[in-house]
């Protein structure tokens, strides 16, 4: 294992998925994206696990869960990866929580560690709010930032603090890609047809 984080690999990964995202913009629907891993991601809700097991939400975050937010693992014997989520959180936290696990199974994470996070975090950041989009927009506030992208308070904050580093990751090519999906989702048609 590494000792920093790959910040260029996370950066860029986040973009190398939103290019076959085939869904709206600004606010990409993480569920709709991650049916594109339906072949060999499965998702559980922590409300659906807490009955399989007899419990209470509650009992099963302190009782089976990794983490209050949620957690993923690979399952050896039929090759997959589970996303477990909470699922009573607000929507941006379930939202942000399943980029992150998104990006540990990207990433073919193994264990959980700083590192690790680190890389997670960057990856669902630019994920759920595109440099190329940021830029378009010209985003200033916090509050534009939490309506464009349906995102929270802090995760804004983050990504307003970060958009210098994110940008300079990001390269040329995912950057303009990106620009041109979000434009033609944004604006309605095709980039054919919004050219002639």
């Amino acid at each position: 294992m590494t000792e920093y984080p790959d910040y260029n690999r996370a950066t860029n990964a986040a973009y190398e998925v939103l290019k076959v995202y085939d869904g709206r913009y600004p606010k990409i629907d993480i569920f709709h994206l991650l049916l594109m891993y339906s072949d060999r991601v499965s998702i559980h809700t922590y409300t659906e696990c807490a009955a399989r097991e007899g419990v209470s939400v509650r009992e099963f975050v302190d009782d089976y869960a990794e983490s209050e937010m949620g957690f993923t693992i690979f399952d050896i014997k039929n090759k997959r990866w589970e996303i477990f989520y909470n699922d009573t959180k607000c929507e941006t936290t379930i939202r942000f929580t399943l980029a992150h696990e998104l990006g540990h199974i990207v990433f073919e994470h193994n264990e959980d560690n700083d590192v690790h996070d680190k890389e997670a975090n960057c990856f669902a950041r630019n994920l759920l709010a595109p440099v190329p989009v940021r830029d378009g927009y010209k985003l200033e506030k916090i509050d534009d930032y939490c309506e464009c992208f349906n995102i929270s308070d802090s995760m804004a904050k983050v990504v307003k603090d970060l958009n210098s580093s994110d940008s300079y990751y990001i390269t040329r090519e995912n950057y303009n890609e990106i620009f041109d999906r979000a434009y033609v989702s944004i604006i309605g048609g095709s980039l054919p047809e919004l050219l002639y």
